[in-house]
């Protein structure tokens, strides 16, 4: 039995034991990026349903079965992608990422980076599951600790420990004083951190700007004031119907990297951003 606590398209959501509850409503009414890959038009309880179904059939999570290697990459340029093309590059030897069932993870293999996070969103409490911790640290992964502790800051602290050099760490945008704390770690240390903020749905103003204060790369979400952000300091911009955003050079990097590996076509020109068309953005933004 293992309980777990998520949000997806900013409803909250408890799967138990492999049933899934849904305990609100969803806080956005469309998503480009999700009708695109499943087909919806209206975020619904019964969409979010849907889409867990979706992930629990074919990737096994929040179960003993989850897949834990994956090279196909679903999201043009999500954190996974992104990480993990840069992990092949070596531009970072590690990254600290939330699972189900495992908690807070120090991952240094693509394919089990990729795995980790493909479908992985908002994810707020999580239970044990022997099998996905049993298999992480089988394919080189270390676990903050057997309890399944979210902790990314304690993780990371441990992957120092542990002699990583370069780690890229993922965090919530509510968690935007974490990202001051490990920016200022990493420098007391001399390790390259790299930050990156995911699942920013509804950050406020003041917390929009320590991210963009502190973190190299941000994504957009349905977060209005991400994109007011992005406007007064983004040096890229990548996508458009959730766009992520560099406000490093290190992030900078890591995208025109990710556009390196990808293998549609792309084009990249000069813009003032964030260039969002309002009819390829999420709805409501808030």
């Amino acid at each position: 039995m293992s309980e777990h606590i998520l949000e997806m398209a900013k409803a909250r959501v408890r799967i138990n034991d492999g049933k899934i509850e849904i305990l609100s409503d969803p806080g956005i009414g469309f998503c480009p990026l999700r009708r695109d890959l499943y087909g919806i038009l209206e975020e619904s309880q019964e969409s979010v349903e849907r889409v867990l179904q979706i992930h629990m059939g074919q990737c096994g999570m929040y179960g003993p079965a989850r897949v834990l290697e994956m090279d196909e990459k679903p999201v043009s340029f999500g954190a996974s992608e992104i990480l993990s093309d840069g992990m092949k590059e070596g531009l970072l030897d590690a990254a600290v990422l939330a699972c189900e069932g495992a908690g807070s993870v120090i991952v240094s293999r693509p394919d089990v980076l990729q795995a980790i996070g493909a479908h992985m969103t908002g994810l707020i409490r999580t239970e044990p599951i022997a099998e996905i911790q049993d298999g992480l640290e089988a394919k080189d992964s270390i676990l903050l600790d057997r309890n399944a502790e979210l902790n990314q800051l304690k993780a990371f602290e441990k992957a120092m420990a542990m002699g990583f050099k370069k780690i890229a760490v993922t965090l919530e945008g509510e968690d935007a004083p974490d990202a001051a704390a490990l920016r200022r770690r990493g420098e007391d240390l001399r390790v390259a951190t790299i930050i990156l903020a995911v699942h920013t749905t509804g950050v406020t103003s003041s917390q929009a700007e320590a991210l963009a204060e502190s973190c190299d790369l941000v994504w957009s979400c349905a977060s209005k004031a991400v994109r007011e952000e992005a406007r007064e300091r983004a040096l890229l911009q990548m996508g458009l119907a959730i766009p992520v955003f560099a406000f490093t050079l290190t992030g900078k990097r890591l995208l025109l990297n990710r556009a390196m590996h990808f293998s549609g076509q792309l084009v990249m020109h000069r813009a003032t951003l964030p260039l969002a068309p309002e009819d390829k953005q999420p709805r409501p933004l808030i």
